[in-house]
């Protein structure tokens, strides 16, 4: 039998609109996130990528009626998704912005009350830094230009050595995600919810476009937005509560819950409707274990205790678990793997298995090897000592590894894990104070993503599973990957710079985020060197919490596969975001439960075309008013957050 013929993919038309596009895109994410403080980076699919390729692919309708050989396949389309989906990641508010409101803040707003001078200043990276002030000075105040000869002399070496880090960065996740690509994608049949809208969009066979019920859900959902839209221009009208709302009690028991959010966005229940029940009832499950948990402790005064019960920490354990979980599951595969790499008695391993591979097994075992150690080395420059700094590239596997995982067999679509980084991980078991001011800078400056929302390493496996549903050459993909990081990195800078030095980081035309980033991370600096301390030994008790309920979930999940506790749920609980999403979650989990219950699953799969319509109509007509409200300069309605 022959396999079918693999779709056309990456070709000059794509990378021309990939090139055009990309720094408009990264314009809008500046406009949207950085001075109107919303935030179309934090959800997936993303909605100003979903909007683009809608856009494009109404242009192309048209151009096959008029030409069909010159519009645009399938293949073409999804590689338009997959690079701009990365460009948009690099661009997003966790990554590059929040790392360019660092790179000069501690020159520009050091004084003689902060001393920042005898602090820390001698240890920072010079070569990751700017210490210029008067390449600052336009930066900051604006009214200047970046192509000024002294501007681009100083910002040039910056953004090549940070274009380097990320580069290295996404070698590794490359070569991770080809280890991990066929043990989660087909051995155990991960369904990766996130990518089913594009593809069904893009599908000529699926008839997504003239199913009813995706455009019955589709008017739902746009109708709910325009409706909010025009009532947010009119007031007279009256306005749908779908977006959060805050609520506070003051009289016990429900005072001892804190703040209470309340929102029913229309996209976030049809992206949930396709995780998994079991997901679904866990995650809903142990988020109201967790908040029940604080309610305890503000009842009885334990609050004394801080941060009680530690939920951070717990994730933390939880998430090393899950890893050692990854690896016993996967033993199989992982042994295959590096039996490829280091063949027995001489003899040569079949590469019939690896032909459909991103890149070989042996290419992606020691290059994942060389990328951490490479990528150790860099960070040993950055100021970190040696044993630190390969910790810290090992560590920096955890999130975007267990992320990855989520996004893959959950399908959630936020994932907000700020307290899971390497440098909080590190003060928590060692402290400051073995640590030293010189590691920590460098582990306040080499922080490569804020709160781990966007990243690279999901939509990577993503890219490679699109590749596999599409049948488009994973070699293909896995070089698309490639050009969209260097160009999303570049992209991401010229265009925040660009603008920087245009009206000014510090001027009052940008939100607080500008300056956000800096403020935070080197008051927080500060702080840790002011004031030592040392091993966190309650926040290590409950790490190790954290991993043996981890552990327990799993044993129970292998034993007793019909326990409807997911592991998963445990982590996904303690997301920042879940606070805005558990009424959604609780929508989704009651639809999908009736339905599967009562109609069984070909009730499901006739239902799953509404679902993404209330995705495709709430993205499409949130990101239409986030058009406007940049193109008029006036405030409109946002669908989220």
């Amino acid at each position: 039998m022959t396999s079918p013929q693999q779709q056309r993919a990456l070709t000059w038309r794509v990378l021309v609109i990939f090139a055009i596009t990309a720094p408009i895109n990264c314009y809008f994410l500046i406009q949207m996130e950085v001075v109107r403080y919303t935030f179309p980076t934090w959800v997936v699919p993303l909605s100003n990528v979903i909007f683009i390729l809608t856009a494009v692919m109404l242009i192309n309708a048209v151009i096959r009626l008029l030409k069909s050989d010159f519009a645009l396949g399938q293949g073409e389309l999804l590689l338009l998704y997959v690079t701009l989906s990365f460009a948009t990641t690099l661009a997003g508010c966790d990554v590059l912005q929040a790392i360019l409101s660092v790179l000069g803040h501690s020159f520009w707003f050091a004084t003689e009350e902060n001393e920042w001078r005898t602090l820390f200043w001698h240890h920072l990276p010079q070569w990751l830094t700017v210490s210029d002030r008067d390449a600052l000075r336009g930066y900051y105040q604006g009214e200047s230009s970046l192509y000024r000869p002294l501007h681009l002399q100083v910002w040039l070496p910056v953004v090549g050595a940070w274009l380097l880090l990320f580069t290295v960065i996404a070698f590794i996740f490359l070569c991770l995600n080809t280890i991990l690509r066929r043990q989660w994608a087909q051995r155990e049949r991960l369904t990766f919810p996130i990518i089913q809208l594009p593809l069904a969009m893009t599908n000529p066979a699926s008839a997504f476009f003239r199913n009813k019920r995706m455009w019955i859900g589709f008017a739902i959902a746009a109708g709910i937005s325009l409706f909010n839209g025009l009532s947010h221009l009119y007031p007279v009208l009256p306005h749908i509560p779908v977006t959060r709302r805050f609520f506070r009690f003051h009289e016990p028991p429900f005072s001892y819950y804190g703040t209470i959010i309340t929102a029913f966005y229309p996209f976030a229940i049809g992206i949930m409707f396709l995780m998994p029940l079991d997901v679904l009832f866990s995650t809903t499950f142990f988020y109201f274990l967790y908040r029940n948990e604080v309610a305890l402790a503000q009842a009885v005064g334990w609050n004394a205790i801080p941060r009680f019960p530690y939920l951070n920490e717990q994730t933390i354990g939880a998430f090393v678990g899950l890893c050692f979980f990854f690896g016993w599951t996967g033993k199989r595969h992982f042994t295959t793997v590096l039996k490829s790499v280091l063949p027995s008695r001489g003899r040569e391993p079949p590469a019939q298995q690896q032909h459909d591979e991103p890149m070989p097994y042996r290419v992606a075992v020691w290059g994942f090897v060389l990328g951490i150690l490479l990528f150790a080395f860099l960070l040993y420059k950055a100021g970190m000592a040696p044993w630190l700094a390969l910790t810290f590239a090992v560590l920096f596997l955890i999130t975007p590894l267990v992320t990855t995982r989520i996004r893959a067999e959950s399908g959630i679509f936020v994932h907000a894990y700020h307290w899971q980084a390497p440098r909080y991980i590190l003060n928590t078991i060692l402290g400051t104070h073995r640590l030293g001011a010189r590691n920590l800078t460098a582990l306040s400056v080499c922080f490569f993503n804020r709160d781990y929302r966007p990243q690279q390493m999901p939509h990577q496996l993503e890219a490679f599973k699109i590749a596999e549903v599409a049948n488009i050459n994973q070699r293909r993909m896995l070089l698309t990957i490639l050009i969209a990081t260097i160009f999303g990195v570049f992209v991401a800078f010229w265009v925040q710079l660009h603008l920087y030095y245009q009206f000014g980081a510090d001027s009052g035309y940008y939100g607080p985020w500008a300056l956000g980033y800096g403020r935070q991370y080197f008051g927080r600096l500060t702080n840790w060197i002011s004031y030592p301390v040392g091993t966190d030994w309650l926040g290590v008790i409950f790490m190790g919490i954290g991993f043996t309920v981890m552990m327990i979930l799993t044993y129970l999940r292998v034993k007793f596969f019909w326990l409807p506790l997911h592991p998963l749920g445990y982590v996904m609980a303690s997301n920042q975001e879940m606070s805005d999403l558990w009424i959604p979650l609780l929508i989704a989990l009651t639809l999908k439960w009736l339905i599967l219950r009562h109609g069984g699953i070909q009730s499901y799969r006739r239902v799953i075309p509404f679902f993404l319509g209330l995705v495709l109509g709430d993205y499409l007509m949130g990101s239409t008013w986030s058009l406007l409200n940049v193109l008029l300069n006036t405030t409109m309605y946002q669908f989220y957050p």
